[in-house]
């Protein structure tokens, strides 16, 4: 079966001697028909096309292209509209990334307020705009907004290249107020800092106090006469390696005892204990084992 041919017609009043000229030349000729007292049609091979007009140039012969047939009927289609086909395979192509990638994130829901505290944990869960989408990812970013509070249900649906997230909150739950900062609990020194959304008041290696803020909700945009300020709730988590010291007083100076004030201690610890320090005082009679630990404390807002 010839897939690419030619459609030819050919004034002469002696077609069998054509027909047999060209059959010398190697050329194969497929559906001759006669369409006048000195025409005939017949369709070659889209490569002999060049040979037939050699062995017939148009100032001696009248040879007529009539179409292209088969598919050189359709390179010669992609061929005149190059452009057209170019637009046409880029719309195909993206309409098939369409279900790979998420151009915007909407939301909708009694919870809908809560879209600025959703949005950081969806993007850590992979699902935001200009990402790729995957069903694994929805699932964790669901679990991780229905955590939030009053939250009671949450779903990340995508069609075409929107993502909709719906969130429902239960209307006998209180809304918490959203907190605006965020403070130090304790004296200590900052270990690491994250903020996703607000203001950083302090960076790694920095003394605080208890009560002392660590982030702020007022965010200034801009430099000099052109800054300006906003309010918004603060997203952002933070480590403080902090101190404490105990005393316990013992009859003995050995191991055990050592033991014993170092677990009592570590009962009343606040938080992950990062380092201890123990040491020993007093007479045959008395002892006084001092243990002083370091702890980490992790604080957050809006998470």
């Amino acid at each position: 079966m010839t897939l690419f041919t030619h459609l030819l017609e050919m004034e002469t009043l002696t077609p069998p001697a054509v027909l047999t000229r060209l059959a010398r030349a190697g050329i194969t000729v497929l559906d001759v028909q006669k369409t006048g007292a000195a025409k005939v049609r017949f369709r070659v091979k889209s490569k002999d096309l060049r040979k037939v007009f050699a062995i017939f140039p148009r100032s001696c012969y009248t040879v007529n292209v009539i179409k292209p047939v088969g598919l050189s009927r359709a390179a010669e289609f992609v061929k005149k509209r190059a452009a057209l086909c170019a637009a046409a395979a880029v719309f195909a192509l993206l309409c098939a990334l369409s279900d790979l990638f998420v151009l915007r994130v909407r939301f909708e829901g009694s919870g809908v307020h809560y879209a600025d505290e959703a949005l950081p944990l969806l993007a850590a869960e992979g699902v935001r705009a200009f990402a790729p989408y995957s069903e694994e990812d929805a699932a964790r970013a669901e679990r991780a907004v229905a955590a939030l509070p009053s939250v009671s249900f949450c779903s990340v649906e995508k069609e075409g290249l929107v993502v909709t997230v719906t969130i429902e909150v239960n209307a006998e739950v209180p809304v918490q107020e959203r907190e605006r900062e965020l403070c130090s609990q304790k004296d200590g020194i900052v270990e690491s800092i994250t903020v996703i959304r607000g203001r950083a008041l302090v960076s790694e290696g920095d003394a605080v106090r208890q009560g002392q803020m660590l982030v702020s909700g007022t965010v200034i945009d801009g430099e000099g006469e052109n800054a300006a300020v906003r309010e918004t709730y603060p997203v952002a988590w933070c480590t403080v390696l902090c101190e404490s010291v105990a005393e316990y007083e013992s009859a003995e100076q050995n191991e055990a005892a050592r033991s014993r004030a170092l677990a009592l201690a570590l009962m009343g610890a606040e938080g992950e204990v990062t380092d201890t320090d123990i040491t020993v005082t007093g007479t045959e009679c008395a002892y006084v084992y001092r243990v002083a630990l370091t702890y980490r404390q992790t604080y957050s807002v809006g998470i």
